[in-house]
């Protein structure tokens, strides 16, 4: 079973909640370098008389009714919360419509009681839907018991699953591997102090990650320093339309399939996103040495060139997070000293309404304030700087590529170490 690396496979993979997944059926996300990833097989699909519909995945078809012994063989499951079913997709007046259940149980029986929660303050009172998502996680835990656990869900799935979290026993936290909750409310208010408790601890464990597109009109609640499940990350949206901002439309990415968004929130994910790729070469580490004695020269190249790779990824990132505040704080400083520069010119004409423009000019150039001085040099400097900034990341990406060349050469001349590699994620 492979897990999405990035914010863009990982967005993809949240989309697979809306397909028509059936059990057995393979699970597969597009890459940044446009190759079919295989997540894993679906081996539970939940549609519950509470409206509740989410998908389990596994690296292999192990459904609940496998012996044990098989169900203990799953290293890594997925679950998808599926979101609310669109009202103008069923005609209410018509119980038979196929949509009708689905959206009288999402919008009348969830989503509008909580979202009158969370704007009225909230309460630890949970709609049934909730209540048995966080039953489905539950469950899933206890019925694959060494299984690492990642948990998706969007809009009422991202209720879904920030509660279903929340409700988790503190012993059980550190087997939740990754958490990603898109546009939904927050619903940290709706939840007893001993669930808060919970958030704080797992929160601190800096795995869950609650994404946020202001130009969307469901994920209420976040307002500044309101607590929440997981860390707020704040998208960079573009503008494209009231349904389609709901359904990740305004995301956007850079070419590494990273999410664009400010720089505390590309710190968060830079964070999270090395310390996956770390522990996966750790365990990579101990199966190289299973078999006794210590790795082989041709293993230790391999594993120190891709930790390497996996620091400098991150640090990439992070610098990506920093470009983007210098830019946009250099936008803010020309548009001031442009402000400041009509500003003073204006003043200079009222009070010397009766000079010329060029003596106007004049005047204030030999008090030291010209459009030269107070907009141009601003604008060279804010250049100078990003263009430093810049430079870095050309610098990062060369180390990356050849980081990445130095990889591959060494598959290609140990063919048996690609085997083992092509094993784990196969």
């Amino acid at each position: 079973m492979s897990q999405a690396n990035n914010d863009k496979e990982r967005v993809g993979l949240a989309k697979k909640q809306y397909d028509d997944l059936e059990l057995r059926k393979e699970v597969t996300i597009l890459t940044s370098e446009n190759e079919r990833k295989t997540i894993g097989t679906v081996s539970q699909v939940n549609n519950k008389p509470t409206g509740e519909q989410s998908f389990i995945i596994t690296d292999k078809y192990t459904p609940s009714t496998a012996a044990s012994t098989e169900r203990n063989k799953v290293k890594e499951l997925t679950i998808l919360y599926k979101g609310s079913t669109a009202p103008s997709t069923a005609n209410l007046n018509v119980p038979l419509h196929p949509d009708y259940r689905d959206v009288r149980e999402d919008w009348l029986d969830n989503d509008i009681p909580t979202a009158f929660q969370v704007i009225n303050g909230g309460g630890p009172v949970v709609t049934p839907q909730l209540k048995s998502s966080a039953e489905t996680l539950k469950q899933a835990m206890k019925l694959y018991p060494n299984a690492q656990v990642y948990v998706y869900g969007h809009s009422l799935g991202s209720m879904n699953a920030q509660y279903a979290i929340a409700d988790l026993d503190k012993k059980d936290i550190k087997r939740i591997s990754g958490g990603f909750f898109y546009q939904g409310p927050n619903i940290y208010s709706n939840l007893t102090p001993e669930q808060q408790d919970t958030v704080k601890a797992i929160n601190a464990l800096d795995k869950l990650f609650n994404y946020i597109d202001r130009k969307d009109y469901v994920p209420i609640g976040y307002g500044i320093g309101n607590p929440a499940v997981g860390h707020l990350i704040e998208v960079d949206s573009k503008n494209v339309g009231l349904i389609e901002q709901h359904m990740w439309g305004g995301y956007q990415f850079d070419k590494d399939g990273n999410l664009l968004t400010d720089k505390e929130g590309s710190l968060r994910l830079a964070k999270y996103a090395t310390s996956q790729q770390l522990s996966a070469i750790n365990i990579m580490r101990t199966s190289f040495t299973k078999s006794g004695g210590g790795l082989s020269s041709s293993e230790e190249i391999f594993l120190d060139a891709a930790e390497g790779l996996a620091i400098t990824q991150g640090m990439k990132q992070t610098l990506q997070g920093e470009i983007k505040d210098l830019k946009d704080m250099f936008d803010k400083a020309t548009e001031n000293a442009e402000e400041l520069w009509s500003d003073t010119l204006s003043d200079a004409r009222d009070i010397g309404s009766k000079l010329s423009e060029s003596d106007i000019l004049t005047a204030l150039a030999y008090g030291g304030a010209t459009e030269a001085k107070i907009v141009n040099e601003t604008v060279q400097d804010c250049e100078k700087s990003l263009a430093e900034a810049t430079k870095i990341e050309q610098e990062y990406d060369k180390l990356l590529e050849q980081i990445n060349e130095a990889i591959t050469s060494q598959l290609k001349t140990d063919q048996e170490l690609a085997k083992q590699i092509g094993s784990m994620y196969g």
